[in-house]
């Protein structure tokens, strides 16, 4: 393969088979299982190379077909040709048309249930039709009920899932639906400027069309008006359909890394207009590839057409990788009632019965037979896990430091639970020991709680000086390194010369991991014993060569324990030990006695006993000991050189799996975050991910664009579940932060008219100088003087004082007495608010419009059949508290 890449595909029917294009066309087979022996043909993907297409260079379009006998492909070139291709050397001159006026292809389309049908798109000219359809099994097309749009352009294509339907954007103005189930075709025309990408839903129901940085989507059953529209910051390049998910649509940006899912669901039922939709975000590539500018941008991407989330991708117009989506969980929409958690289940599976059930469902990569379903009637943890491990072939994602009770609760429930707590709100260790959390959070917080100082998240990385340069904080750490050769105790003949470092920054990094200085160790052991900590404190005791008193706390903590034998034979062991006499025993039986020692703490003894030289790999690599403990006693034992790969080496780790243990080695920097979206990736805790932004990081690193849409996603949460208080002190802790001043106040009512703000005349209450002066400032714009929308209900003008009816002789009467009376209105400024449904953009008085919902659920309006109640969570019992 050479050149630049323009586009790939997958073919419909050979799941293992693709075709790529641009100086060339070239067809791959994706081997089912890679051999290491053989090489690929591409970098990134395990693939076999079958075949290229010589006759068709720099193709504008191409497009694989439906059939089942062999792959076809169809290639629209820039002088309008367009030739059929099954990489074979035979040549039929039959499958090659040519329209009547030279010009560009623009688009190809081939039709789902007739695999023959082909449908071209070409650019305009003022005297042949931009649309052609052609039956490949009967010759170029000549009728003229093949060709449509004269003096017209296509600017895209497709075909109806379930009838000969054909969808056309059409010259930038219009979408037109061409039935050609007849022999006269009719026609449908809607006015848009939304008409690239035209692309049907894999349920047959929604039709999807963008233009610019606008994406446009449209029911099929009732097309006349959009359904919804969906605004981007960015332009879109490509828009497409997950074929394995009812309504996941996926969108390509300018210049962007990565890929924007919008996954669209129903209010009430799948045939219902009312729809919204969930946003979703993803980079496709490693976490370690982010901001190393290996991949800049996504340029194409194809969905499989059975595997269960699985794409191709083309990154940079160079790269093609093969990608699934992470395993995700989704909520099923409920307006009153607790959300439940439900693993996303393929379109193509068979549901199961029940509220809760849910479909695991993948083959594996690049194979072509039927996927193994599952059917579970809730979240169990066998299911995640074999769904976690489906999900991570061909994924950039590690799910291994994640615990099984992350996915046994409900997420959502539990996130709920937590907010309700105060959780992350006030980080400190006794916070936390008091909150239900997971031990992995709670190690999380208590690691930031020691790390984080004069109010600064400094990482171990930078008080240490690794990778610092020449700067000035590296000279401020490179302070002089002091090495100590120790003395094992008395009885412990050990030949092996055992060698300590000390310095101020190793000093400072020791206590920032949570290790005492010398003088306070019995302080320090003491408090781990009185914690229950035993083993740990075993542990550090021989880190530090207090044998005797590892001895001591492991015999005075089995005789608490209910099962006592393990710290029992470990105390005899030590007390016996003798290093030149046993260590190549112990060695020996180390490897096999580590299998059946549940406890990383004694592991780590025993390794530390037996090393050779100064080889600390089995310290170093015990997972279980926590990364605060194996980073002190690296900054004890290992040269400056050493510590230096070691940080980096944990860092890196910490970035491909997701780990936050690694912020107390990054702190607050640019990977931190990279391990903040790793985490977010793996896990779905936005939560935690916000709060930890939130609390710990300042600066330039706050304004991340990744930071800023977790702090709005759970935000958003917060305001979903009516935790109005906890949204008002996050809201004001994040003011604090931010180092922009404050600015004034940008949300106010806008006149319709002239656009400009009306709300501050309505804060003041009126003067009552005169009946129409004050009715007549209070129901017209400030600016123009033009009237205020009208109540739906009292049909008065907008701002107009309630409970002051037009034969009021005596308004000023009646405003002084308004104040007075216990149950009217004015005595509530509530009340005074203008209220309206963002969906049909009918309103009214606020306390208008609660009294009506207290009793209907449909819009106060005739004419409208907007169920405004049902787009809202509120409760009723929430009404009559307000009012």
């Amino acid at each position: 393969m050479s050149g630049n890449i323009h586009g790939i595909s997958w073919f419909p029917n050979f799941p293992d088979k693709f075709v790529s294009w641009g100086q060339e066309i070239s067809l791959y087979e994706v081997r089912t299982k890679d051999d290491p022996s053989q090489k690929s043909r591409l970098p990134y993907i395990p693939v076999n190379y079958l075949s290229n297409e010589t006759r068709y260079q720099y193709a504008r379009c191409v497009a694989a077909s439906y059939h089942s006998d062999q792959p076809i492909i169809a290639v629209g070139l820039a002088d309008g040709k367009i030739g059929i291709c099954n990489f074979r050397d035979t040549y039929d001159s039959s499958w090659e048309y040519t329209p009547r006026q030279q010009r560009m292809c623009t688009c190809l389309a081939w039709h789902e249930l007739d695999a023959n049908i082909l449908a071209i798109g070409h650019d305009k000219h003022r005297s042949d039709s931009c649309i052609t359809i052609w039956d490949i099994e009967r010759g170029v097309p000549k009728e003229t009920a093949n060709f449509f749009g004269v003096a017209e352009a296509a600017n895209s294509l497709c075909w109806d899932h379930n009838h000969r339907v054909l969808i056309a954007g059409i010259s930038q103005k219009s979408i037109k639906l061409f039935d050609l189930r007849q022999s006269n075709a009719t026609c449908q025309s809607i006015q848009t400027k939304t008409v690239q990408g035209l692309a049907v839903a894999p349920n047959g129901n929604y039709l999807c069309s963008y233009v610019d940085s606008v994406i446009m989507l449209w029911d099929l059953r009732a097309i006349e008006r959009p359904l919804r529209q969906i605004a981007s910051s960015r332009n879109h390049m490509q828009i497409a359909w997950c074929p394995t998910r009812s309504s996941l649509l996926s969108s390509l940006q300018r210049d962007s890394p990565y890929i924007t899912l919008y996954d669209i669901r129903s209010v009430d039922n799948e045939s219902s207009r009312d729809v919204y939709h969930v946003k979703r975000q993803i980079s496709p590539f490693p976490a370690k590839y982010q901001h190393s500018g290996k991949f800049a941008a996504v340029n194409w991407l194809s969905w499989h057409p059975r595997d269960f989330e699985r794409a191709l991708l083309l990154a940079d117009a160079l790269n093609i990788l093969d990608f699934r989506l992470p395993a995700s969980l989704h909520t099923a929409y409920s307006n009153r009632s607790k959300l439940p958690l439900l693993m996303q289940r393929p379109l193509y599976a068979p549901a199961g019965g029940g509220v809760g059930g849910g479909v695991v469902a993948s083959p594996t990569a690049g194979s072509s037979q039927q996927p193994t379903t599952t059917t579970t009637s809730s979240c169990s943890t066998n299911s995640v896990a074999s769904s976690l491990n489906e999900f991570s072939v061909g994924s950039s994602l590690s799910f291994d430091f994640l615990e099984r009770e992350l996915f046994e609760e409900d997420l959502l429930e539990e996130t709920r639970q937590r907010a309700q707590q105060d959780y992350g709100m006030r980080p400190d260790n006794k916070r936390f020991v008091e909150q239900h959390l997971t031990p992995y959070l709670r190690n999380v917080w208590m690691t930031l709680t020691n790390v984080h100082c004069d109010d600064r998240l400094t990482g171990l990385k930078a008080t240490l000086g690794v990778n610092l340069g020449h700067t000035s904080e590296a000279l401020m750490a490179s302070s002089r390194i002091e090495s100590q050769l120790l003395q094992w105790p008395d009885g412990i003949n050990n030949s092996n010369k055992l060698v300590c470092y000390r310095s101020e920054q190793r000093d400072l990094a020791l206590k920032l991991c949570g290790w005492p200085i010398e003088q306070e160790l019995d302080r320090f052991i003491d408090e781990l014993y009185a914690s229950k900590e035993f083993s740990r404190a075993a542990m550090i005791c021989v880190f530090h060569l207090k044998v005797l008193a590892a001895c001591n706390i492991l015999s005075r903590a089995a005789d608490k324990m209910r099962d006592p034998s393990m710290y029992r034979i470990t105390a005899i062991a030590l007390s016996s030990f003798n290093a030149d006499r046993c260590s190549s025993t112990w060695r020996n039986q180390r490897s096999s006695a580590n299998m059946q020692i549940q406890d990383p703490h004694l592991r780590a003894i025993f390794s530390f006993l037996t090393m050779e030289a100064d080889n600390f790999e089995a310290v170093l690599r015990e997972e279980g000991v926590s990364l605060a403990d194996r980073v002190a006693f690296a900054c004890k034992y290992l040269s400056e050189t050493k510590l230096a790969d070691y940080v980096k080496q944990r860092i890196q780790r910490a970035i491909e799996c997701g780990d936050l243990n690694g912020l107390l080695l990054t702190g607050e920097s640019l990977d931190g975050i990279n391990i903040l979206q790793a985490y977010m990736d793996a896990s779905f805790d936005v939560q935690t991910v916000a709060l930890v932004a939130i609390n710990y990081f300042r600066n330039e690193h706050f304004v991340d664009k990744r930071i800023q849409y977790w702090i709005a996603s759970y935000l958003d949460y917060l305001n979903s579940w009516g935790l109005w208080e906890k949204r008002a002190e996050l809201d004001i802790k994040i003011e604090n932060i931010r180092p922009s001043a404050r600015s004034s106040r940008t949300v106010f009512l806008s006149c319709n008219f002239c656009g400009k703000s009306v709300s501050n005349a309505l804060l003041d209450e009126p003067r009552t100088r005169s009946t129409s002066t004050s009715t007549n400032r209070l129901s017209s714009c400030p600016n123009c003087r033009k009237p205020l929308p009208r109540c739906s209900l009292c049909l008065m003008h907008m701002g107009t004082m309630m409970n002051m009816s037009a034969g009021d002789t005596n308004a000023s009467s009646s405003v002084s007495n308004a104040t007075e009376l216990q149950g009217g209105w004015p005595m509530k400024p509530f009340s005074k608010w203008f209220a309206w449904c963002q969906t049909c953009r009918h309103g009214g008085h606020t306390e208008h419009i609660m009294q009506w919902f207290k009793q209907n659920s449909e819009c106060p309006v005739s004419s409208c059949n907007c169920r405004c109640f049902d787009m809202d969570g509120t409760k009723p019992n929430a009404l009559r508290e307000i009012s």
